[in-house]
């Protein structure tokens, strides 16, 4: 892994390109930054600071490491795998996110969860097998968990009898709730909380991981009256604040709480968190309170937010929302790590107003928005591991301005 220097010449070389021009050669073709062998390298081990470390980290999720049918056998999951992880290793990635629990469940042997109906039928771990080819990769697998995500649609019922959310669903204790069809744990109750940090211990006394990951499912946005039992009470205790103000206490007190639990492992783990990329809909509408976690110590070592947005964005542009998130953020105690969205390459994105065909009319935006991330940041995120492996033409271009920049 490289240190500071490395970052340094990287940041030295790139810097031009944190606008959102593009620099081409004499014949008109895009070309940006360094060519050759990518600078930044994996490895497993983590020495000396995180602050003076270069990351390219991707994601890995769920439906990526399913155990389907066509890999319902060892050799051939393996054999998948390993081609993920290859093509990881060729492009630089130093670190990736894997899904072992998405749904109050488990891509690995635990005590706690049933489990994942994504690793049904296989004869063998799927994490043991994500985790050998990460080595041999020179990549650091960090356990990617949704806390409160029990389903997102479907019936309670069908879950297995042993899941902890069926039995307290079951038994109305109000550490479930329901909304818009979907079913979380209630973020307020203790139960749930020590629940979540029993599990995240459990990953980090049993594999070998670089840490503990959360991504942005905090309070589902639909939220109504739920957890007005749950509020009610803390008010009859005295509680004094906000309905909102309380949601966001509750979400950072779990945060707050496995920032310590993973820092109390040997190895400098890290625990990283991954809120969406528009910083208000995740104070006002998810309650968590992303200006708290990026300006003080004690709950995260890097906020990646998920930056998945063009630089000809009209409400959201690239530029403008990653500095936003600097502004924020205090880099003494906390690292910014923007995500890019590179599954968007070639697409359509009807959100994005007049810049809606950006991504299908560009093949350098990941490149450029890279190189802005190395340069302020040092590091950046990619959506997802798949994309990598991918040969549509117009990912293959992306691709290749990419590694350009490394």
């Amino acid at each position: 892994m490289k240190k500071l220097s490395a970052l340094l010449i990287v940041c030295l070389a790139v810097l031009s390109l944190c606008s959102c021009g593009a620099l081409t050669d004499e014949n008109g073709s895009t070309t940006l930054g360094i060519n050759g062998d990518s600078a930044i390298g994996g490895n497993s081990s983590r020495s000396g600071a995180v602050g003076n470390e270069v990351f390219i980290f991707t994601w890995l999720s769920y439906t990526e490491v399913a155990v389907t049918g066509e890999r319902s056998t060892e050799q051939v999951y393996d054999r998948y795998i390993k081609g993920l992880f290859d093509n990881m290793q060729a492009l630089g990635v130093t670190d990736c996110f894997v899904h072992v629990r998405a749904f109050a469940d488990a891509m690995y042997d635990s005590a706690l969860f049933p489990l994942s109906r994504y690793a049904s039928g296989a004869d063998f771990e799927p994490l043991e097998v994500i985790l050998a080819r990460a080595e041999k990769a020179g990549v650091t697998v960090h356990g990617w968990i949704n806390p409160y995500r029990i389903l997102s649609s479907g019936r309670m019922e069908d879950l297995p009898p042993d899941s902890p959310a069926r039995r307290w669903y079951e038994a109305k204790n109000g550490n479930v709730i329901e909304v818009a069809g979907g079913y979380y744990f209630n973020p307020a109750s203790s139960q749930v909380q020590k629940l979540i940090l029993d599990g995240a211990r459990e990953l980090l006394e049993n594999y070998d991981i670089g840490g503990i990951h959360i991504d942005d499912y905090f309070y589902p946005p639909e939220i109504d009256n739920q957890d007005g039992a749950a509020y009610a009470a803390y008010r009859e205790r005295g509680g004094r604040l906000s309905l909102a103000d309380w949601r966001r206490e509750n979400v950072s007190a779990l945060v707050s709480s496995l920032y310590s639990l993973v820092k109390s492992y040997p190895g400098n783990k890290l625990f990283t968190v991954s809120p969406g990329g528009d910083m208000e809909r995740d104070y006002h509408k998810l309650y968590a309170d992303v200006y708290r976690w990026c300006g003080r110590e004690g709950y995260a070592d890097m906020i990646l937010p998920q930056i998945y947005f063009g630089f000809e964005n009209e409400k959201l542009p690239f530029a403008r929302c990653l500095e936003d998130w600097l502004a924020i953020t205090d880099g003494e105690k906390v690292r910014l790590m923007p995500g890019l969205a590179l599954y968007k390459a070639g697409q359509a994105d009807p959100f994005a107003g007049e810049g809606e065909k950006e991504w299908q009319e560009n093949s350098d935006i990941i490149a450029r928005q890279a190189a802005c991330a190395l340069s302020k940041c040092g590091g950046f995120a990619l959506y997802s591991a798949s994309y990598i492996n991918f040969s549509k033409t117009f990912l293959l271009r992306e691709l290749n301005n990419l590694k350009t920049v490394l």
